[in-house]
């Protein structure tokens, strides 16, 4: 009887998953060391199919895994730090970094494809965190306190300027249901209106220019000092020399200037509501 051959390791892309980058390091650390995947199971008492899933970038693992993955394949820390960078648990190094960051700024210039964090109704928050609550490691209910927590910046005493140069695509970008949209722009236009918050849509052919960039801040605090913050698939990236954030601001003020005025910008949201997330007759509750 012949020996059935066993099937080749699935080919892993870092570029499709953030969590797949952990992955890749998983494997690469136990082939270094010879092992199967039963072989790395048996050593931190988990089951095989743990490890595949963690491999393939179907699953983050909890912290206290991700430490006897370390400890196991001699990583000497390393496999932990990826952890950190790739967790989005409230108390990850990676989210403290950025409240503090964020929470101290007195002007927030924000560029990005999609709605922004800070202008996001409890719908849309718990929306999008249940995408990925399979995927991620943590407490549901404590990230979307710390998104709330967030989102609470513009409602102190103090709270800081909040200009937002949005793409017009994030519109077409449905999140949930259609109620879910639309109570997110009808918040983001009630948002509009207050002092401290600017918001511009970015038409195709601007938006284009920062499709690559992803998600982009410039925050700039007490004394004129900024910082550019750039959300990375591997880890995220903080800019602070002088030459460099001032290189941002001016692209940033550049493509500003070029976005549709908040009346225009208004008017699209507002056709979106009425084309794409309507109120039907039917709806007595729909605002």
């Amino acid at each position: 009887m012949g020996v059935t051959a066993m099937p080749a390791p699935t080919p892993l892309d870092p570029s499709r998953s953030f969590i797949a980058q952990l992955g890749v390091a998983i494997r690469a650390l136990r082939e270094a060391k010879g092992w199967s995947q039963s072989d790395l199971a048996a050593a931190i008492r988990i089951s095989h199919t743990s490890i595949s899933k963690f491999e393939n970038g179907h699953v983050l693992p909890v912290r206290e895994v991700a430490e006897e993955l370390d400890r196991a394949l001699d990583a000497n820390g390393t496999l932990l730090e990826l952890w950190e960078v790739l967790n989005d648990d409230p108390l990850a190094k990676r989210s403290t970094k950025y409240f503090a960051h964020e929470s101290k700024a007195v002007e927030i210039r924000h560029l990005a494809n999609t709605l922004p964090a800070l202008l996001q109704t409890d719908d849309y928050i718990r929306t999008v965190l249940q995408f990925a609550t399979d995927r991620l490691d943590g407490n549901f209910e404590e990230k979307v306190a710390y998104r709330q927590r967030r989102r609470a910046i513009l409602d102190r005493p103090d709270p800081p300027l909040f200009r937002a140069l949005i793409a017009q695509s994030a519109l077409d970008r449905t999140v949930g249901d259609a109620d879910v949209m639309r109570g997110q722009l009808l918040y983001m236009l009630d948002q509009m209106t207050r002092t401290n918050v600017e918001l511009r849509l970015a038409p195709l052919a601007i938006s284009e220019n920062f499709r690559d960039l992803g998600l982009t801040q410039i925050m700039t605090f007490k004394g004129g000092r900024r910082v550019v913050y750039r959300a990375g698939v591997t880890q995220d990236i903080y800019i602070t020399n002088a030459t460099e954030t001032a290189q941002y601001l001016s692209a940033f003020e550049r493509q500003w200037n070029e976005a549709l005025p908040p009346s225009e910008s208004i008017t699209l949201i507002l056709k979106a509501l009425e084309e794409k997330y309507p109120c039907l007759p039917s709806d007595l509750t729909c605002p």
